[in-house]
């Protein structure tokens, strides 16, 4: 494939098509109105002669006027159209027709009359009657007057090509000034690496598009600086996460392996490494859906769920543990009617099973699902408990990933649940808000859209 040719020739090349095209488009009107202007004094003279023709035709005899005249260019016709008289210069060949002598007998008449046998041999002619209801004719050669448009357009050639010259020039000069700075913007931006992601790009200060382009480069690499480090972030804390897990299960491995052992020691060092297991797999899978939301390739199947059976099937999946916990479930509905989302019924069972699982491993007291209405196109739902609520440092950064309060003593989970639950709730076209409760607990609500 052809390389294209560099910004800069593209656009001079524009430039000097729009301005040849200026400067013809020019030339072809200046030319026209040199040409209208040369006809039009050309026609006022032959009148003015003509007038003096006229006057001196009433004093001289008719046999003397042409000689008097001092016309190169004339003739005389008599009623009938016959060439009576005719200066040396056009001899016997006469300029008019019957029908042209029969309108300058009429009125004086301007007309257009060949000289010779040569198609552009012509010349502009005045005819007006004289004494005896003759015609007299009198005409000047064109070759003045393409002497005067071949001048014109040799200097408008000339002109005209240097200006066009001039404004490639120029053009050129001026588009490598105004890509210039675009260039210096993107030999610094080259220069930013990964190992600077803070680096950003001098703004020249020019309150123009050059500012503005670079007000935009540094928020777009402010935010894949930002990127970059929740990345790392994420891989470091999951590589911590998974380290831990990966270690405990090792080392029973490494114990069921050593010695021999009864059945019933075995049994529980398998069954520790199930969970094990378990764990990793579900740590694997909370990943797995973070990164699908941060790509916006969740997949979702929003449909209309009732509240209610929402709220109730979440209590009884949870009934259990909040039985052994000595912990009430409670759901309820604050709307009038009910209430119907827009959502995917399993990521939204997923979104309630996190927050009621949160509430029940790090809270106290009962567990309180409600739902009341938004702004009439949303509706909210809220998870409470009755315990310590968010710690003060981690309040801030309670949706983080991997982030985890040890004032309760049971930080056990990897700090992706309130992680996953923004993320589904952002994919679902809602969002999630965290905050301690006046009287004690801690309080997480869902806005989603309604149905």
């Amino acid at each position: 494939m052809r390389r294209p040719w560099p910004l800069r020739i593209r656009l001079t090349a524009a430039v000097v098509a729009v301005t040849a095209v200026v400067l013809a488009i020019t030339g072809t009107f200046v030319a026209r109105e040199f040409v209208s202007g040369l006809d039009a004094r050309t026609d006022l003279e032959l009148k003015e002669r003509g007038d003096t023709l006229r006057s001196l035709a009433r004093d001289v005899p008719e046999r003397q006027l042409l000689g008097v005249a001092g016309e190169a260019l004339a003739q005389i016709y008599e009623p009938d159209g016959k060439l009576r008289e005719s200066t040396r210069a056009l001899g016997r060949r006469p300029l008019l027709d019957p029908a042209q002598v029969a309108t300058g007998r009429a009125k004086p008449s301007l007309l257009t009359v060949f000289l010779g046998p040569d198609p552009d041999d012509y010349a502009r002619a005045l005819t007006f009657p004289v004494q005896g209801d003759r015609v007299l004719v009198i005409a000047e050669a064109r070759e003045h007057r393409e002497q005067e448009l071949s001048r014109l357009t040799t200097l408008l050639e000339i002109g005209l090509g240097a200006a066009l010259l001039l404004t490639a020039l120029v053009g050129y000069l001026v588009a490598g000034a105004a890509l210039r700075p675009v260039e210096r913007i993107r030999s610094q931006a080259a220069r930013i690496s990964e190992e600077d992601p803070a680096a950003r790009l001098p703004e020249p200060g020019t309150g123009d598009e050059l500012d503005r382009l670079t007000a935009t480069l540094n928020d777009l690499l402010g935010r894949l600086a930002g990127a970059l480090e929740r990345e790392r972030r994420i891989v470091s804390d999951a590589s911590h996460e998974l380290r831990t897990p990966i270690s405990i299960l090792s080392t029973r491995l490494d114990v069921a392996l050593r010695g021999r052992h009864d059945q019933e020691a075995l049994e529980t060092v398998v069954g520790e490494a199930r969970e094990d297991v378990r764990r990793l797999a579900r740590l694997a899978d909370d990943l797995l859906v973070l990164a699908r939301a941060d790509q916006g390739r969740l997949p979702l199947r929003p449909q209309p769920i009732d509240v209610q059976d929402a709220l109730e099937q979440v209590a009884r999946r949870h009934e259990k543990a909040a039985q052994q916990a000595g912990r009430e479930l409670l759901a309820t509905v604050e709307i009038d009617g009910g209430a119907v989302l827009l959502a995917d019924p399993d990521r939204l069972a997923q979104v309630l099973d996190n927050l009621v699982s949160n509430a029940l491993n790090h809270g106290a007291g009962p567990i309180e699902m409600l739902a009341r209405a938004g702004d009439g196109r949303t509706i909210k739902i809220s998870v409470a408990d009755r315990g310590g609520g968010f710690p003060d440092e981690l309040l801030p950064r309670a949706f983080d990933r991997f982030s985890q309060g040890t004032d309760d003593g049971r930080a056990d989970g990897a700090g992706l649940g309130l992680a996953i639950v923004a993320a589904l709730a952002g994919a679902l076209g809602g969002s999630a808000q965290a905050a301690n409760r006046p009287g004690g607990g801690a309080i997480v609500t869902l806005t989603l859209r309604a149905a």
